[in-house]
């Protein structure tokens, strides 16, 4: 089990599925399961521009995404938001590439066809944490 930060950082890196849970315009929630990166406390998500997480950020930014392995659990409360920045976009979808390996086409689409350098189809999500606990 994490017992500091520092054992945090370790325990998300080591993972390689994590939940998000976002709630709709209608207080519906919503949880996926996704691949993820993990730096200082905030958790990034490359994924669809259109996808009903992104939309249910717009009109509600409270998010919680949740890391277990057998008996070993993070969870992540706080607010989600997408990334504008064009750098910051390419620097966590290259993070994400980095940690699952990912081999990209001379277009830069991964094994399913995925363009995920294309900012018109792919975002990264950024939730930043205001609680985590871990057992």
């Amino acid at each position: 089990m994490p017992e500091n930060m520092k054992e945090v950082r370790s325990f998300m890196d080591r993972e390689r599925l994590a939940s998000i849970a976002t709630v709709d315009a209608r207080n519906r929630p919503h949880v996926v399961p996704v691949f993820f990166n993990y730096e200082n406390g905030s958790v990034y998500v490359q994924t669809d521009r259109n996808s009903a997480k992104v939309r249910n950020l717009l009109s509600n930014d409270c998010v919680a995404v949740a890391v277990y392995n057998e008996e070993e659990a993070v969870i992540i409360r706080g607010r989600g938001r997408v990334l504008e920045s064009d750098e910051e976009f390419i620097r966590r979808t290259q993070e994400h590439i980095d940690k699952y390996m990912l081999k990209l086409d001379e277009h830069g689409r991964d094994s399913l066809g995925i363009p995920l350098f294309d900012k018109k189809v792919r975002c990264v999500i950024e939730v930043t944490s205001k609680r985590i606990v871990f057992w």
